[in-house]
């Protein structure tokens, strides 16, 4: 089998610049097999996504039960799987078409860069919006007295205008000199670190809280309108930390898988091998847009009525939202 390298006058659609493999000419039998699965799960699951985070931001815009400012940073968690469906995905579907045909050239390389640029930029937004998530729980739970003065609709969605502006301006690859790219890499790394490890405080803060309460609760040491608010809190906690469980197993597998060929195991992992791994895994962040708005609708019975009422264009009383 016949690889070629990276140069700098051509540039093949099959690139994986930043783990640095030698690219096939034609892409072997197995590797098509891959290509093609990532053609078929992203045409299939690009609408849904659509369609689904859609339905999330105008439920939360139109629906009063769901106004509410953890749905409203949900919604702005929405915007940036929106773009996942109708950008990333079109994008990764040309790209693994042309991968299929070997073709190269400047346009395809083009391309090649935006899909990169958008996928990086989608990921970092995905992460950063986790940080308002898990900051606007910790208020609501930690500091609850302070809360409905600190945390407003308009400060949640400056907050995501915030995240959104930082990934636009970070410079792309090939677009700025060398030296402003690498400094913003830099300046990236260190503030998704930092990030992390605001979502890991926050997001442990609240748990114990939590915990705090429901042995309160189950004292009877609160009142009842001090427990309804509680166990609201508890709920929507709770539908914080799956989405982001539901992060981790597709964000960080594929981290991790990349780590290991980069480092110790790189020359002892066969090139095709290498491929396969990296185009199967890389898969998942894409999906982590279409599972969002699932878990919302399996997790709070109002957007599942909300979805059904958009859908069927029936009125919120021909929906029964008391159904769990």
């Amino acid at each position: 089998m016949n690889y070629t390298t990276l140069n700098s006058s051509s540039v093949s659609c099959a690139s994986v610049p930043y783990l640095r493999m030698p690219i096939p000419e034609r892409p072997f039998p197995e590797l098509r097999a891959v290509f093609i699965m990532r053609i078929t799960v992203n045409a299939i699951s690009c609408p849904f996504i659509i369609l689904l985070n859609i339905l999330v931001m105008v439920a939360v815009k139109t629906n009063r039960r769901l106004r509410t400012k953890s749905n409203v940073s949900l919604s702005c968690l929405a915007t940036t799987d929106l773009v996942v469906g109708f950008v990333v995905q079109p994008l990764q579907i040309i790209h693994y078409s042309s991968m299929l045909k070997s073709e190269t050239g400047i346009i395809c390389s083009k391309v090649d860069k935006i899909r990169v640029a958008f996928t990086i930029r989608c990921v970092i937004a995905s992460l950063n919006h986790f940080v308002v998530l898990s900051a606007e729980r910790y208020i609501a739970i930690k500091h609850s007295f302070a809360y409905e003065n600190i945390v407003t609709e308009l400060r949640i969605i400056a907050a995501s205008g915030l995240v959104w502006t930082i990934v636009i301006i970070l410079p792309m690859e090939d677009f700025w000199p060398a030296n402003i790219r690498n400094g913003t890499k830099f300046a990236v790394l260190v503030m998704q670190f930092i990030f992390l490890a605001l979502v890991v405080y926050f997001n442990v803060s609240v748990y114990r809280e939590v915990r705090r309460n429901e042995k309160q609760i189950i004292a009877n040491q609160v009142s009842t309108e001090v427990k309804e608010r509680l166990l609201k809190n508890k709920k929507a906690f709770y539908c914080t930390i799956i989405v982001l469980f539901a992060v981790f197993l597709c964000y960080f597998p594929a981290n991790i898988i990349i780590v290991i060929m980069l480092s110790f195991m790189k020359d002892s992992i066969p090139i095709n091998v290498k491929h396969i791994m990296f185009n199967l895994i890389t898969l998942l962040p894409v999906l982590n847009s279409l599972f969002n708005p699932l878990i919302y609708a399996v997790r709070i019975r109002y957007f599942r009525a909300a979805f059904i009422q958009l859908l069927s264009r029936r009125t919120r009383a021909q929906v029964s939202i008391e159904k769990p």
